[in-house]
């Protein structure tokens, strides 16, 4: 997902909120997430 888009559905004022919530995931979790959103 476009991080401004989050940034935008989060209501954040600032990307830097936005990116800073997500650092906390691993290599793991954003293939399972890329998995989720191709549909494999």
């Amino acid at each position: 997902m476009n991080p401004k888009t989050l940034q935008y559905i989060m209501g954040h004022s600032d990307i830097s909120v936005t990116l800073n919530t997500y650092t906390h995931l691993g290599f793991e979790d954003a293939i399972e997430e890329m998995r989720r959103i191709s549909g494999n």
